[in-house]
């Protein structure tokens, strides 16, 4: 079967006949060998015996040219020879698709602007900082977080190419609000959620909580293990406060009447959304008692507004 990968080589000498015999005792297989003009022979090799032919006929008697290949010989060495100019196409639009994920400059722009340097251990909390890895979920974070800034009242975080622009605009109507160091809980009742922005949480979902109990320091952690160290900052927090009210109404018999009372009477207590009316029914010492104790929702804020 003739190889797929061959050379054409010119082999000129004096004596074609004797050309071939000694390339027949070196063991070099010859494919299509004939003669094109006086003393000069045409005949394909296989690519690996190039450099025998040239140690078999020395310079000085013999003539041996590389004219060509075999068709899959040259559509091999077509791709070796634009092989580092696709590797590179490829590496450079790789290049670029990766760098338009990251972060590479930040800038600040709008009448806030002036607040640069409150402004980048925000974006840094967030996640947005040069050389990371940018992200909608960063950037809701960060313009959220922004919004504490004193009489900002308007902000935004886009991204273009590598280039961040934070835009900040400052209400000068607006007083400078008086920020919390910590967020302190304005009531007893139990958390139904819990969004620290800025800040360490200190209750999670669930947890009863009393009124006047710090539920969220201003204390970050910044940095990884060894290097991490801790800084105060001013907390960014919301919070969805559970609370209960409850009232009872008894009657010497059964009453359908008494117990919507004692429902109406819970619902007057309530001081927000209303979430469930939890209703009870029980004798005792002879009488009909009617409970009815309604479970409302209060929503806070620290540091949230201006």
């Amino acid at each position: 079967m003739k190889p797929f990968f061959l050379s054409i080589i010119e082999l000129e000498t004096l004596t074609p006949p004797r050309a071939l015999t000694k390339l027949a005792r070196a063991g070099v297989p010859v494919y299509g060998a004939r003669k094109i003009g006086t003393g000069v022979l045409r005949m394909q090799v296989k690519c690996k015996d190039i450099q025998k032919i040239f140690a078999i006929f020395p310079r000085s008697c013999y003539t041996v040219r590389v004219t060509g290949g075999s068709a899959p010989k040259r559509a091999v060495d077509f791709v070796k020879k634009r092989l580092a100019l696709v590797l590179a196409a490829v590496f450079f639009a790789a290049a670029l698709f990766c760098s338009g994920l990251f972060v590479l400059r930040i800038r600040f722009e709008g009448s806030g602007s002036h607040y640069a340097s409150d402004a980048l251990p925000i974006l840094t909390e967030a996640g947005i900082r040069p050389f990371s890895v940018y992200g909608k979920e960063k950037e809701r974070a960060a313009e959220l977080a922004l919004m504490s800034l004193p009489s900002v009242s308007f902000c935004s975080v886009e991204k273009e190419g590598t280039v961040v622009t934070v835009t900040l605009e400052k209400n000068e109507e607006l007083p400078l609000p008086e920020r919390a160091a910590q967020f302190v809980c304005p009531a007893d009742g139990r958390v139904e959620e819990l969004i620290v922005v800025r800040g360490t949480a200190l209750v999670s979902a669930g947890d009863e909580v009393a009124l006047g109990q710090v539920i969220v320091s201003g204390r970050v952690a910044v940095g990884e293990g060894e290097d991490t160290v801790y800084r105060e900052t001013f907390p960014v927090a919301y919070l969805s406060l559970l609370r209960e009210y409850t009232a009872f109404v008894e009657s010497e018999t059964e009453d359908g009447a008494a117990k919507e009372r004692a429902v109406a009477l819970a619902l007057i207590g309530v001081e927000g959304e209303t979430v469930r009316v939890i209703e009870e029914e029980r004798a005792e010492n002879g009488k009909y008692i009617y409970t009815a104790t309604a479970v409302y929702r209060q929503r806070y804020s620290v540091n949230a507004g201006n």
